[in-house]
């Protein structure tokens, strides 16, 4: 069995290569990833004579990072995944470089990128034997904040890369700055392999922790929310096509079987006459439980979802309700991430819920104090 790993989310490039137990590495310091890649990859493989059509799982590292390292990164592996039907494995950059750590003789670590622009990215981790369990989603906050939020962490171990020209001083973290390694990627690819950790290509997606430029323009204000009957039935069917596979989406009847139930609420979002997104939940009284939340792929990063929660939190304050849960796939970090800015916390997990053997958080905000 053949697996390769890259990774583009930083200045330089990592390859990492498991051709039947033997493994290869390449690192490259500095190397312009548009220009740079195919050329590299190619020698890569050509040296220890491997074909791209032979190697059976693709593992990329999907961010936070450089937006355009990712984006090329994410463009490379699902041209080939479709092409070559190759099982795709997604990681984060903070998980790489906790692997950095992991077999030294700690026992927490806390992953840390410098973002720009004053800002950092950050993961808490725990050692599980040979793996690294995560205590938390990545996330992203300012130098300052996390100045605050390092002062009630104890027993943790840092490690940090910044490739940007304006340092931060992270003598503070008591560490030294750490580049990623072809060999920690190695290591992390075969842990997700080892437990059957695949997505398919399509939902191979950026892990962008805060927004670019490019994409700041949010429907804040353009958006209207409707309460909706089985009569919208057809539209909540066309919005679940735009369900990621390993969130299990709901089909036609399950719909329907839904809105049989006196305690099914749904809301639809709207922008110009076009539903962009939905909401359902069961009103059980002194709790909502969410069941989906869905924004059409051309709608995402948009502000969408944040628009319908803040819209039902409002609904559940005005009914007196006590608290909203919901249950998120551990790895989609971008939904976790809006769900803890919102105020949500985890409560509890579903061991292997997804069909994919990935676990299932659940998550509960409070309304009512």
């Amino acid at each position: 069995m053949i697996s390769l790993a890259f990774n583009t989310t930083g200045i330089g490039t990592q390859f990492a290569l498991n051709k039947d137990g033997e493994k290869y590495y390449l690192d490259i310091e500095f190397s312009k990833h548009s220009e740079t890649f195919f050329p590299m990859l190619d020698g890569f493989l050509k040296e220890h004579n491997t074909k791209l059509e032979d190697v059976k799982n693709l593992c990329v590292v999907v961010g936070p990072g450089s937006f355009t390292g990712i984006r090329i990164g994410l463009s490379v592996a699902k041209m080939f995944s479709y092409v070559l039907k190759q099982k795709c494995i997604k990681v984060n950059a903070l998980e790489v470089l906790a692997y950095n750590m992991i077999d030294k003789d700690i026992q927490n670590i806390c992953a840390i990128i410098n973002a720009g622009s004053g800002n950092l990215y950050y993961q808490l981790f725990t050692k599980k034997g040979d793996y690294l369990e995560e205590i938390t989603a990545p996330r992203v906050c300012s130098f300052m904040q996390f100045e605050k939020i390092k002062e009630k962490l104890e027993n943790f171990e840092y490690v940090y890369y910044d490739n940007n020209e304006k340092k931060f001083d992270f003598v503070v973290f008591q560490t030294k700055k750490q580049n990623f390694s072809a060999q920690s990627l190695q290591l992390l690819m075969e842990q997700k392999i080892k437990k059957a950790e695949f997505v398919d290509y399509k939902n191979l997606m950026p892990l962008y922790l805060r927004t670019s430029q490019a994409e700041i323009a949010v429907y804040d204000g353009e958006i209207s929310i409707r309460e909706a009957n089985l009569s919208y039935l057809q539209k909540i069917v066309e919005l679940e096509k735009n369900a990621d596979s390993d969130d299990l989406p709901w089909n036609e009847n399950a719909i329907k079987q839904s809105f049989s139930n006196k305690s099914f609420k749904c809301f639809l979002a709207e922008k110009d006459d076009e539903c962009v997104g939905y909401v359902s939940f069961m009103d059980l009284g002194d709790e909502y439980e969410i069941l989906r939340i869905i924004v059409s792929k051309k709608a995402r990063m948009r502000g969408v979802a944040k628009i319908m929660l803040s819209n039902l939190f409002k609904k559940a304050k005005e009914n007196d309700i006590k608290d909203v849960v919901l249950e998120v796939n551990k790895f989609n970090y971008s939904a976790l991430l809006l769900y803890e800015k919102l105020g949500f916390c985890i409560v509890g997990k579903r061991n292997n819920y997804y069909h994919n053997n990935q676990d299932g958080l659940i998550m509960k905000k409070f309304i009512q104090e």
